[in-house]
């Protein structure tokens, strides 16, 4: 419960799809005259045949048990038995009653569609309304547990109306199109037609009304043709298909009916939804205008849209993942089209040291990255807590908050939330493509900014000494032929500094030579730390490194700050390090020779170089 409110966490499959839709926004209406509210956690792709390690199914682990009141799962449209057992677990382990809504497990309340009766209608109103005597029964496929009871219906039905069954009158279709028009082909080969063909669902009724009527074979006239399920496309099929369907309003009076009964305390219940009989055209009834007018238009109105919105996320896809920054990356998805959004990532994303689609990195701390009620745009703190930001506005509104999980590569960054505030079929139906882009640009961004680093990672290691981190000198060669040719820099005070570590061979006969390093280390820090921020410092020997300083500079104040850096660092090193200086000022200009300024410098170091022998002995 969340302020006062119960909280029903629905477990969907493509909420745009029109039955669903009307579905939806059933329930919901129900719910809220019951002060309850709705978060439904949907997958747009079916994941019962392709497995159910899927990135989608990362929805489910959304639910906020301690939060939900009751879980309801529509199994017949997850269809994995895994991922809804998972949910059932979690539920149990918190003690929140669920609900399945067309499937069979233990210890949960189930709502199921008597298919049997509706289905016997079907046949009844075939056989005996239009009297059939010689029908024939295109099955789904072999072994289903559906099929199977549609075919022993079926034998039911004819064996009451004086009809022998014989295995003639029987052929499978897999319950889809390739299938079934093989058996229609089939059946087109036979001396005699049937004069019925009763299919065990609608896909396979409108293939074989397809094949028939392109081989010249009139439905209803010649051959009648029966389907099963109530698909839309049904009713857009010419002829219109005799069907069968599980009525959104009963369906969801029901399950809104359980819901309060297990409310009250009780468990394990089991309610019965009859799918309601439609005749149509294709058995030689009038046409059924059920919901058609409605349907097409909302068809024709996402159609119509669909081109533009796929083309508008597109771009932003594309503008998202080209994106040099999180502020711009965030900026390019504030659109129309992502009113109502508000978009969560794992902050691992964003760390440049792991690569989150490459790596085994486990879930954590989350970031809010995008969120469409939020004027100022950034990455913010997000609290599980608090399920999603503003949720006491939207939860006052009363309609459905949708989750989608984000899937690039296989794996779940995070998750995105709408939030209408109205019921709309066509903004429902973005909701796939609006997850699908928002996955494509964050995943492509993420991974380009980790190319990004690596790239510049390898060009730091290509141009920096892996012992000192200064430049090397090909690197320093090719930053100071930018300089150069700057026009900017014309005429400007260069100075450059030569340094040489004193005594290197008695460091490394003496003491070693990681002793030796730790020296030459310690003059190239020195030399970087005295130098002014900007200039450009290389190692350019064994021992000998060079700072350019464009611009004015005190040359003995740098030397001095050197002296001084050297003394505190040999005593953590436990051992003398020196160095000897020297330096040449002169004026930038495209003309200046490098290696004459580097030699004059060289030449005054060793001078410097010299004394100091001088004086050690």
């Amino acid at each position: 419960m969340i302020n006062g409110k119960t909280i029903i966490a629905l477990c969907e499959y493509r909420v745009y799809d029109s039955q669903e839709f009307k579905f939806v926004t059933e329930l919901n209406e129900l719910l809220k005259a019951h002060d309850c509210r709705m978060f439904i956690y949907a997958i747009n792709n079916e994941i019962g045949n392709s497995g159910d390690n899927l990135a989608e199914t990362k929805v489910f682990d959304l639910i906020p048990y301690d939060k939900v009141d009751v879980v309801v799962i529509r199994d017949e449209k997850i269809k994995s038995r895994n991922t809804v057992q998972n949910i059932i677990n979690k539920a149990n382990e918190a003690e929140v009653p669920t609900i399945i809504v067309d499937g069979e497990y233990e210890n949960v309340s189930l709502v199921r569609y008597d298919y049997k009766k509706g289905f016997e209608k079907v046949v009844r109103h075939i056989i005996e309304d239009h009297h059939v005597t010689r029908p024939h029964f295109m099955a789904g496929k072999r072994f289903s547990e559906f099929s199977n009871e549609r075919i022993e219906v079926f034998k039911k039905v004819i064996a009451e109306n004086g009809i022998p069954y014989d295995d003639s009158m029987l052929s499978y279709g897999d319950f889809w199109s390739v299938p079934s028009r093989e058996a229609a082909y089939e059946l087109l080969r036979r001396d005699t037609l049937p004069e019925a063909v009763i299919c065990a669902n609608d896909i396979m009724a409108i293939n074989v009304c397809d094949v028939f009527q392109s081989a010249g074979v009139k439905i209803p006239e010649q051959v009648i043709v029966s389907g099963f399920d109530g698909i839309d496309e049904a009713f857009w099929s010419m002829p219109g298909i005799t069907t069968s369907i599980t009525d959104s309003a009963d369906l969801a009076a029901t399950i809104m009916d359980t819901i309060l009964s297990v409310l009250d305390g009780n468990r394990n219940l089991d309610r019965w939804v009859e799918p309601k009989f439609i005749p149509n055209e294709s058995c030689g009834c009038p046409r059924c205008t059920q919901d058609l007018l409605s349907a097409i238009s909302g068809l024709n109105n996402r159609f119509y849209h669909h081109q533009d919105d796929i083309h508008i996320m597109q771009v932003i896809t594309a503008k998202v993942m080209a994106s040099q920054t999180l502020s711009e990356c965030i900026h390019y998805l504030r659109n129309p089209m992502t009113d109502y959004v508000c978009c969560v990532i794992e902050k691992s994303c964003l760390d440049l040291e792991n690569n989150f689609f490459l790596e085994d990195i486990e879930p954590g701390e989350k970031v809010i990255f995008y969120d469409a009620y939020d004027s100022k745009e950034g990455i913010k703190p997000y609290n599980p807590d608090e399920i999603m930001p503003n949720l006491d506005q939207i939860l006052e509104l009363g309609y459905p908050i949708i989750y989608n999980s984000l899937d690039y590569m296989g794996k779940s960054p995070g998750f995105v939330c709408y939030t209408y505030p109205r019921y709309q079929m066509i903004e429902y139906a973005k909701t796939p493509s609006i997850t699908n882009s928002l996955s494509m640009g964050i995943g492509g961004y993420v991974s380009m900014r980790y190319q990004h680093y690596l790239r510049n990672k390898l060009q730091e290691i290509y141009q920096h000494d892996a012992l000192t981190g200064l430049y090397n000198r090909l690197a320093f060669l090719e930053q100071f032929e930018k300089l150069k040719y700057a026009p900017e820099h014309d005429g400007r005070k260069v100075t450059v500094i030569m340094s040489d570590l004193n005594g290197l061979k008695q460091i490394n006969d003496n003491l070693g030579h990681s002793a030796g390093d730790a020296a030459i280390s310690a003059v190239a820090e020195s030399l970087k730390e005295a130098c002014p921020k900007g200039a450009l410092c290389a190692r350019f020997g064994g021992d000998e490194m060079l700072a350019f300083i464009l611009g004015d500079c005190d040359v003995n104040l740098i030397k001095t700050m050197i002296y001084e850096i050297l003394k505190d660092k040999s005593n953590l090193l436990g051992f003398t390090v020196s160095a000897s200086i020297g330096f040449y000022e002169t004026t930038m200009h495209e003309s200046l020779d490098l290696d004459k300024v580097i030699s004059i410098a060289d030449s005054k170091m060793y001078e410097e170089k010299r004394i100091y022998k001088k004086n050690k002995k």
